[in-house]
């Protein structure tokens, strides 16, 4: 019984001895190794025996070994299901963040491409219009045109809007929303600074509903357009024009009707009620900078299924 006890024991510690050398998954653990001309890593589980073409774990970090035993850094295409992965300059695979070539990982660590094209059209339209508009002669940032991202229309993705300035802005020169299906932005409104009309966009929190009111400059008429849960544009629904007869009294009209004078008010109060006073918050001045840091923003977890995840 003591001889059968001790041949237990000696078996257990051999075992014992062996998984040193195993990690909490069952694999082998190496050892990384420089390569002769000092300038690469490789991971070895053997002396003289690199890893090649393969995946590794190590410290709870992924690792990817290329065909000569090299560990690679960048971009890699994972042979078995084709999915781009970014691995950093310590060689470890990255999530949740932004590469050095302007690209994104996301929680999987996979390339969010459909994220990334809407970054780079987002930017681009931006960052033309403000060539369009050109800088204005004052150095002051709040007479700079502005822009804003908003989601207009309740799909979750941001849509934008570029205004003449940032203070106090009398025109909306650009609003394009975003359309996933077609992976581009859809211009809705254009215009510019010498079109003889002022125009604001408002969000209604009670409706949901984003808004364009354009009047033109003589006050000869006001419109007001809306854009509501998942359109892709804005609508008309009220045109208010007044008149005066040759009694020199005011004549209203709404949507080409001449209507009594007193409901003509008493709509276009209603409508300036549902549209809203105030114009879009937030919006920044029109430069690179800015377009960066509002662009550049990681999706939030609740923003990650927009693109794919």
């Amino acid at each position: 019984m003591v001889r059968r006890r001790n041949r237990i024991l000696t078996g257990l510690a051999a075992f014992l001895i062996l998984g040193a050398s195993i990690t909490a998954y069952g694999a082998p653990k190496g050892t990384w190794v420089a390569s002769d001309d000092g300038k690469r890593w490789m991971y070895c589980y053997e002396p003289g025996e690199p890893v090649m073409d393969e995946w590794i774990t190590y410290d709870g970090k992924e690792y990817y070994l290329d065909a000569k035993g090299y560990m690679k850094t960048g971009w890699v295409v994972d042979k078995e299901d084709g999915s781009r992965y970014y691995m950093g300059e310590d060689g470890a695979k990255c999530y949740n963040t932004f590469t050095k070539d302007d690209k994104y990982v996301g929680p999987d660590g996979t390339a969010l491409t459909e994220f990334d094209d809407y970054r780079k059209a987002v930017k681009k339209l931006l960052l033309s219009n403000r060539k369009k508009s050109g800088k204005k002669k004052t150095d002051q940032a709040q007479e700079q045109p502005g822009f804003v991202l908003f989601d207009f229309n309740g799909d979750g993705y941001k849509d934008i809007a570029v205004f003449n300035r940032v203070t106090d802005p009398d025109q909306v020169l650009l609003a394009a929303v975003w359309d996933p299906d077609d992976q581009k932005l859809e211009i809705t409104v254009e215009s510019d600074e010498e079109s003889g009309q002022t125009s604001r966009m408002s969000w209604n929190p009670e409706s949901q509903c984003a808004w364009l009111i354009m009047e033109e400059k003589d006050g000869g008429s006001q419109d007001y357009f809306v854009m509501r849960d998942r359109d892709s544009c804005f609508e008309p629904v009220w045109q208010f024009v007044t008149e005066t007869n040759d009694w020199g009294d005011p004549v209203g009209y709404i949507n080409g009707e001449e209507t009594d004078y007193k409901d003509w008010q008493d709509i276009l109060s209603q409508a300036e009620r549902e549209a809203g006073a105030g114009t879009l918050q937030g919006i920044l001045p029109l430069d690179e900078e800015n377009v960066k840091q509002a662009v550049d923003q990681a999706p939030s977890t609740k923003e990650l299924y927009l693109w794919g995840l």
